[in-house]
């Protein structure tokens, strides 16, 4: 039995334990060994901007998120699919389709056949900020992120941020990075840039009301950072998901 079929033979039970988590705030979702989702509840469709499983059964998270993101994501699938070892309560941050972006801790197990050989993965992830069951080793980062969030559109340096979290900046980097191995700003780039690329794709704003929106005061710096992590400009990104949608016919 080739694993396809075999991975089919679980089907009814992962739809089963699909069906348990539908009314609650959890993702969950279920990927063969190449990393093409199978099976997910309706949790999962705020974050791959999608109003129906069908628009996302059968194809990848490189359909759906930025191209930074969906590196990341697949880089932990492939672990455990190559490895058969878990990832438990990683935290990562996601861009939803109501264009704020959340922290959300995410848990990956391997599928196993009868001779223990991985044929799958299933997940479950929730919002930190709904679920409280995660807390920063410094409670005062909480502040820190809540203020980026509410001032996205405005300019925002390391000085106001320390003022913000009563830390030095070599304090404020040491605990940011304990917990997002990130520095301060380079977290503040990437939610910017979450934003910016679900505002591309779900949003009929011009480039430059996006770039604003993102808290670039100026097209040229919006397109260099864009371009620095996601390899292509935002117009290019803009026109290669609007071909997806048209060419697919998801509603994005």
């Amino acid at each position: 039995m080739d694993l396809d079929n075999l991975l089919n033979t679980k089907i009814n039970s992962i739809n089963f334990t699909q069906n348990l988590f539908e009314r609650t705030n959890i993702g969950f979702f279920a990927k063969n060994v190449k990393g093409k989702i199978i099976s997910l509840n309706t949790f999962m469709l705020s974050i791959y901007g999608v109003d129906k499983k069908s628009a996302v059964l059968g194809k990848s998270d490189f359909d759906f998120l930025p191209s930074h993101f969906a590196k990341s994501i697949t880089k932990d699938d492939f672990f455990v699919l190559k490895n058969g070892k878990p990832i438990i309560d990683k935290i990562e941050m996601v861009p939803f389709i109501d264009f704020k972006t959340y922290w959300l801790k995410t848990s990956k197990y391997p599928i196993f056949d009868n001779d223990n050989n991985v044929i799958g993965l299933i997940g479950v992830t929730s919002k930190l900020n709904e679920s409280g069951e995660y807390s920063f080793k410094n409670k005062n980062l909480i502040k820190v992120l809540n203020y980026m969030e509410e001032n996205i559109d405005k300019k925002i340096s390391l000085d106001e941020l320390c003022k913000i979290a009563l830390m030095s900046k070599t304090t404020l980097l040491r605990h940011f990075k304990e917990d997002f191995q990130i520095s301060p700003m380079a977290y503040l780039k990437k939610v910017r840039l979450h934003l910016a690329c679900n505002m591309l794709r779900n949003s009929n704003k011009d480039l430059l009301s996006i770039a604003y929106a993102c808290g670039y005061y100026d097209q040229s710096h919006f397109n260099k950072d864009f371009k620095s992590i996601l390899n292509e400009t935002p117009k290019k990104y803009k026109l290669r998901f609007d071909e997806l949608m048209q060419s697919d016919d998801l509603t994005f």
